[in-house]
């Protein structure tokens, strides 16, 4: 009797913790993307603005390259505070035309509107351990720099390498449009996509990266460049 009687608790107990187990959270990952390779102009007729016309025919991005501290998703309601922890860093997130692993987390269930990418630059000390690490090592420059695009440029029958880099100081908050809602022991796959075309097109004029007037240009377009989504299986 006793013997039963200490079966059933221990049973009980095994049984208990289990189905707190089963309480985990939700499974989150979160790829990366180029949206397209190649862009060109879209201006329909010239305008009276320094780029009325454009000095490059097209130009195509192989790869994207931004140095991150931190990604993390915010509730509906929040932005500013609170939010979930994907992944810290420094770390690199690439993109090019294959889908690619960002970040693989977890979360609690709730519903989420904002993906927040939090850009980075190496302090002295990162940037001495960084010197022979092949993904951190061309980020850890006497520049700083922590965004990276390499492409081609082409002009009449001639084409050029080119690779723009950058150091920008940014907090990027990604609208998730419809928000998604989040149930326990489930997978939320997101897409975090890089359009070369909101970086480079400036009404409606293809600016080339190679000119460091159009520095400011680019830059000020790099946020919209960013754009986060729901991956459907």
């Amino acid at each position: 009797m006793w013997l039963l009687l200490i079966g059933a608790v221990c049973l009980a107990i095994i049984s208990g913790c289990a189905e707190e187990g089963t309480g985990a959270g939700t499974t989150v990952e979160v790829s990366t993307q180029l949206t397209a390779t190649t862009v060109r102009s879209t201006a329909v007729a010239p305008s009276p603005t320094p780029l009325s016309q454009s000095e490059i025919d097209s130009l195509t991005v192989t790869r994207v390259r931004i140095l991150l501290s931190r990604l993390k998703l915010h509730p509906a309601s929040d932005t500013a505070s609170g939010g979930s922890d994907i992944k810290t860093g420094p770390f690199v997130a690439v993109f090019t035309a294959q889908t690619q692993q960002l970040a693989l987390g977890s979360l609690p269930p709730g519903t989420y509107r904002w993906m927040k990418l939090e850009f980075h630059r190496l302090t002295d000390a990162e940037a001495a351990r960084s010197a022979n690490d092949t993904l951190l090592r061309d980020f850890a420059t006497p520049e700083r720099y922590n965004l990276l695009i390499e492409g081609t440029v082409y002009v009449g029958d001639s084409a050029v390498a080119f690779l723009y880099q950058t150091g920008v100081t940014a907090n990027v908050a990604l609208q998730l449009e419809p928000p998604v809602e989040v149930s326990s022991q489930s997978l939320l796959r997101l897409l975090l996509q890089f359009d070369p075309a909101q970086a480079f097109v400036v009404a409606g004029n293809l600016v080339d990266p190679r000119r460091e007037a159009h520095r400011s240009l680019i830059d000020r377009n790099l946020r919209n460049a960013l754009k986060a989504l729901k991956r459907t299986p």
